[in-house]
């Protein structure tokens, strides 16, 4: 099915924002990481909460981005060619 030059740049402003989205999700709770680890008190009971915070708290702020920008630009593709 060929598409008009006005829907694919539809397309890809609704890509472009979606895209911007995700990236603003991600780079709020990660980008606030470095400002907890400063008020962390120093010393050996916070190393335990430091790599906790770095091995653990990162992967499911990804994956749910991942997901969620799967789905918005899988849905986008959807209403172009109508499936």
């Amino acid at each position: 099915m060929s598409h008009d030059d006005a829907t694919v740049r539809k397309l890809m402003r609704r890509q472009l924002r979606i895209g911007l989205g995700a990236c603003s999700l991600l780079a709020l709770p990660l980008g606030l990481l470095p400002v907890v680890f400063r008020l962390l008190p120093p010393g050996d009971t916070s190393q335990g909460v430091t790599w906790l915070l770095l091995g653990l708290a990162p992967y499911p702020v990804l994956l749910a981005t991942g997901a969620w920008y799967i789905r918005r630009a899988e849905r986008n593709e959807g209403d172009v060619t109508g499936r």
